[in-house]
Formats: structure tokens, sequence, C-alpha cells
């Protein structure tokens, strides 16, 4: 117990520790989230359904989905897949929770294939028009993972390929503060079925435009923690990323809505073509291929 509140009353490196597959890997906590995903009156886990059908409609108003090959990574219940194949798009989807990912198949209505790996180390299908990467999911990832991630993207699409994301803004940082809470079943129960004492801290990291949220767990028979790193980005932050990893940016806007773009805002949306080689600058792309 000691070493696990020491361990609470420091400021860790920036991704130091890595535990977003605790979320997931956790009976307990992969029934909640998946039940946060499919919530309307909680925007922790996805958006709600009205705002989904405007991302949905955004998306296909820019690309023209139909007929296309379409993967979307970290896929979760099939929120976003189901309504990509409904505009006729031929899609697939990728998330390593095996929970999200038994919903989504039950209550598919159209032709969706799932797979269920890990994007940052699995093997992953290519020859893909567009892939998506929704809901700020990129953001949770250290700087060498979403190198890592990027390219292996880059390997997922077809010449000319479109990268679909968004990412949180710097107007969601600066409403960022650093604080801490302490509360018996934390959270309503989320953490565990049984008794249980949650510890919340929020770090911010000014410099690197960068928070964590570390939770700590008192069980009676366990203590364990949950940290959950966003990264939040400027316009020109993540255009200067993703041009490094061999893709230029041909739409972006405050959102996966397609609002105007504030350089403030609390959201960007993101519409990034893969260029070739030649293109970006270097013989051979981050993931090896040319």
């Amino acid at each position: 117990m000691y070493n696990s509140l020491y361990a609470l009353s420091r400021r860790p490196k920036p991704f130091s520790q890595l535990t977003a597959g605790e979320l997931w890997t956790r009976p307990h906590l992969a029934r909640q989230m998946l039940m946060y995903h499919l919530s309307q009156d909680t925007e922790l886990a996805s958006r709600p359904i009205a705002a989904i059908d405007q991302v949905v409609r955004w998306i296909d108003a820019q690309l023209e989905l139909s007929g296309k090959r379409l993967c979307d990574l970290g896929c979760g219940p099939g929120l976003y897949t189901e309504r990509f194949a409904a505009l006729g798009a031929e899609v697939t989807g990728v998330d390593f929770s095996k929970h999200s990912l038994e919903y989504a198949r039950a209550h598919s209505k159209h032709r969706v294939s799932y797979l269920e790996a890990d994007y940052l180390s699995d093997m992953l299908p290519a020859e893909f028009e567009v892939v998506t990467l929704i809901y700020h999911d990129f953001c949770a990832l250290s700087p060498d993972q979403r190198k890592t991630l990027l390219g292996r993207i880059r390997k997922m699409l077809s010449p000319g390929g479109w990268l679909v994301m968004d990412v949180a803004g710097i107007g969601a940082f600066d409403a960022r503060q650093n604080s801490i809470e302490l509360e018996y079943r934390l959270m309503g129960g989320f953490w565990s079925e049984g008794d249980y004492v949650g510890i919340h801290r929020t770090h911010i990291y000014a410099e690197e435009q960068l928070s964590l949220d570390h939770f700590l767990i008192v069980e009676p028979g366990e203590t364990w923690q949950i940290y959950n790193w966003l990264q939040h980005y400027t316009p020109q932050k993540i255009e200067t990323e993703l041009n490094s990893a061999g893709f230029a940016i041909e739409r972006m806007a405050g959102g996966l809505t397609g609002i105007r773009l504030s350089p403030n805002g609390g959201s960007i949306g993101i519409i990034a073509k893969k260029e070739t080689a030649k293109a970006a600058g270097f013989n051979k792309s981050a993931d090896g291929s040319s």
C-alpha cells in the first residue's frame, strides 16, 4: 500500500506508465466501458448517437464512402462501423476488447468484418482506401506508440488512401487543472463490483500540453492503478506529426462534424492523405514500406 500511495503522490514522467489495456482486460471494467460506450447520458467513452450520425455524414460528404474499403481502428461496439457499412462501404472493425466485439457482432445489421487485435502490435489487414481512428484514441498513446501506429496505418492504406482521425485540441487542455479526489466507490462503482476506495489525481504538464488522470483503486484484497494520458494538440503540432509520418492534411476542422476550425478549440478533425515516399521526402516510410 505504501508503494502505491507513494506513486500517487509523485508526478510521473510523461508516458512512463502505460496501463490502457487494463480498461479492457479486467472483466468488470470491460463491461463498464461497453455500458459507457452505449450510454446517451455521458461522453466519457463515446459520443451520443446524434453526434455519431453527424460525424459519419461529414466523413461521407468528404470521401463518398460507398464502395470504399474502410477500416475503423478501435471500433468498440460498432457504433461507427455499422453506419459506415449502411452507406455502402466495405468495413472492417478492429479492437482488442473481446467484450465490445461480441456486442458488435451480436447487434450487427450490416455486413461488417470484426477483428480482435491490438492495432499497435498484432497483424493487421491492408489495402484499405480509408482508415478511421475516432474519438481522440490517438491522444492516449505515447510519442513512440503514435509513431508506430502511423507507420502501421500507412501500411494498411492503398496508395493515395485516407486517414480520418480526431485529436484533443488545446482548448480542452486549457480547461484542465491539477486536482485530487478521494471517494468510496469512486464514479459510482465503475472500478469494481464490490467495496473499494478510489483516489483520482490529475496532473497537468504545461510544457508538453499533456494531462494525466491517475487512478488508485484500493479493494479489500487488491490495490491497482490506472494511468490515462491525454496529449493535446494545436493545429500546427498535429500537422507536423502527421507530415513527419508521410501524411498530407487535406482537410482540418474543429472536429469530425466539420465545424469551423479554431486555433483554441477543444477538438480537431483531420482528413489526411497517404503520400508517396517521394512526395513525403524520404526513401522509405516510417513503417519500412516504400
